[in-house]
Formats: structure tokens, sequence, C-alpha cells
């Protein structure tokens, strides 16, 4: 990534950044960067090709490759759903794949039963449309917004994902980390927000929150902000208490100063424990969740249960590792598109190492394996 970056701004100035990458058959690596220019507007250079042209034309043929695989994918999905001939037995095993709970599964096939199309996809969407919220934020953020989960969440990756959207959609953000508390969170934000050319702001406790978020408002700052926190563990009371002082810290006086506390649950987790923590959200005043790690497992049942029993909307769906394109706006199409592609692919088998043969031993002569001085037989 290092010597990627040096040759992207080589090319194209300091301020680029990486949008997306992708593995060549010959073995190489594809690297497709935008400029995204910062500081004053005088502050020009000569260029022998309009950076702007240059950066539609990345954009373009960005999306362009992303279309042309989406298609792909679409395609693969419905050959298979078309090859299965999915029944509504069908979708219940689907269902159950997913170790969905059987009140909410059963909610779901009714929803699903009473949908006219009989394409599996569109069903399943339907009920997905009628038992779930879904609220995606968009990729400009409409406002700022406070990231909370447990360890292993995933909430400072999804804090740089969505600054890359939204500087790649033309809104400037500011990146504000409050995690005083985990060895490297501040680093870790920085080096996220260094390929992004954005600055990361440190506050340590909600009173330097509340008055960072204050003096921001007396200055006229209007970008939004993205604020990243500590992990809560939802077994101890003392960080609990700690993330509701927090959040507390973002309820400004006026509407134009609140800021939005949204959770982040990683799929794949124990179903109770994504529960407990998707009500933690919802009693902390979170009206929308975003799901990270859908890349990284098999099994969507805890997500959904998890949604339905707090009564939260998902925002957005983590596919990737990367900041460019790991998120995706939250639909009940594509929560239906997941379902059943999961459910109808397997995950790769690690490879076993083969079992290594027990080296045998010889007895000396006189001396028997117990190591008794008895005669034993040849």
């Amino acid at each position: 990534m290092r010597e990627a970056m040096a040759r992207v701004r080589d090319e194209l100035g300091e301020t680029a950044i990486i949008v997306s990458s992708e593995e060549l058959e010959t073995g190489g690596v594809e690297v497709t960067a935008v400029n995204e220019r910062r500081g004053d507007a005088r502050d020009t250079e000569p260029e022998t090709v309009s950076p702007v042209r240059n950066q539609l034309e990345m954009r373009l043929k960005a999306r362009l490759r992303g279309e042309a695989k989406a298609s792909q994918a679409a395609a693969l999905n419905t050959d298979t759903t078309a090859t299965l001939g999915l029944t509504s037995t069908d979708l219940s095993t689907v269902l159950n794949d997913h170790r969905v709970p059987e009140a909410l599964a059963d909610r779901l096939l009714q929803a699903a039963s009473a949908h006219d199309n009989d394409d599996a996809q569109a069903a399943l969407a339907h009920s997905f449309g009628i038992a779930l919220d879904f609220q995606p934020i968009g990729e400009q953020l409409p406002g700022s917004i406070m990231l909370i989960g447990a360890p292993g969440a995933g909430k400072t990756v999804t804090a740089a994902k969505l600054a890359a959207r939204a500087v790649l959609a033309g809104q400037q953000v500011d990146i504000i980390t409050a995690d005083a508390v985990r060895s490297g969170a501040l680093a870790q934000s920085k080096a996220y927000a260094d390929v992004l050319n954005q600055d990361v702001a440190e506050v340590r406790g909600a009173d330097e929150l509340a008055l960072m978020l204050d003096t921001r408002a007396e200055l006229g700052r209007n970008r939004p902000c993205i604020i990243d926190t500590p992990a809560t563990n939802l077994h101890d009371r003392a960080e609990l208490d700690h993330t509701a002082r927090l959040v507390q810290a973002c309820r400004g006086t006026d509407a134009n100063s609140t800021v939005e506390p949204i959770g982040v649950i990683a799929a794949g987790g124990d179903i109770e424990d994504m529960a407990e923590a998707a009500q933690f959200f919802a009693q902390l005043g979170c009206r929308r969740v975003i799901i990270s790690r859908t890349d990284a497992t098999k099994r969507l049942g805890g997500v959904m249960a998890a949604l339905a029993t707090a009564r939260l909307a998902v925002a957005e769906f983590g596919i990737k590792p990367y900041l460019a394109g790991g998120l995706v706006a939250a639909t009940p199409s594509r929560l239906a598109d997941m379902t059943l592609t999961k459910s109808t692919t397997s995950a790769p088998q690690p490879a076993v190492l083969p079992r290594r043969a027990s080296a045998s031993v010889t007895p000396l002569a006189g001396v028997s394996p117990t190591g008794s001085t008895e005669p034993t037989s040849a």
C-alpha cells in the first residue's frame, strides 16, 4: 500500500487518494485514484491535462467496472435462484440456514407468501421490507454522527469508510476520536485520515467533546463530523455509563448542532449478544445501526433478530475491508440478495495439513518400552 500511494501521489499529487484496487490475472494490481484537492483554490499547478477531467474519467472507469461486476453477480444470482426453483419450503430452508429465530422466520415466510411475484429474491425482499426497517445514510452525510459499539465491531474502520465515501462524493468532513482508552486508537484514526487527506481531532471524555462541539457551532463550522468512540463492554457498568455520557454530550441546544448516535454491530456474532447490543443502542437513543463484516460471515440470522428485537433501522452494510466501496446502502433487496447468495454458496474450506506419522521407537535389546530391564522379544 505504501508503494502504491507513493506512485499515485507522484502521478496525481500529494492530495491523491486510492478509490479502488483490483488484482489482475497477470499477478499485478490495478489501482484507481483521484485527486481531492484541499486548501486555497489559488494554489494550483500547471498541468498538461485537466485534473477535473482526469478525476471524471477515473471515476467513470471505476463505476463501469463496478457495474460490470454487479451485472455479472446479478446474472449469477438470478441463474442460481432460477435453477433452485425456490418455493416457500425452500425459503424456509434458507432462513433456517441463517439460524433465523422461528417466530421471525414464520413472519418473514408469511409476508413472502403474500407476494405476487414468483421470484424468490423479490418475495424475500418484500418480506424484509415489511418485517424490518431500512434507512440508508447516503453518500453525503446529512449531519454529524457518532459511532458506538462493542469491542471488535469495527467502529474506527466504519468511520473511515463513511469519511472516504463522503470525500469521494465531494463533501468535506471532520473526524473526531474520543477513543483515548485503546492503545493505538489515535494512530489508527490518523492513518486512515492521512489516506483521505483529512485531519483528526482528539478529545478525552464527554466534557471535552461537548466543548469542541460548542466551539464548532460558535465558529460556524457547518461541515459534518464523524465521532469515533471507545469500545463499550456491555457487561461493564462503568463503560456503559461513559458511553451514555458521550451520547449526552452530543445533544446540542438546537437541531443543527445535534449529533446522531449510530450503533455498529459486527455480523456473525452470537444472536443474543447482538440483540443485547441493539437494545442498548436503542436505549441510548439510536434510530439506526450499521452492520459491519457481512463479508466475513455466512449466517445473517443474528443480524435480522437484532434489528427486529430492538426495532432499529439498518443504515449500511459493510461488505469489504477497503475504505473505498466498503459500505453499501442497506435495502431490502440487498439483504435478500446476501441471504440467498450466502445460503446457496459454501464458504471455502480451510486446508487441512496431513497428520504427521508418529515416529516408531525400537526398544533397545534387553530394555522394554516402559523402561524395565525385563527381556523383550525381537
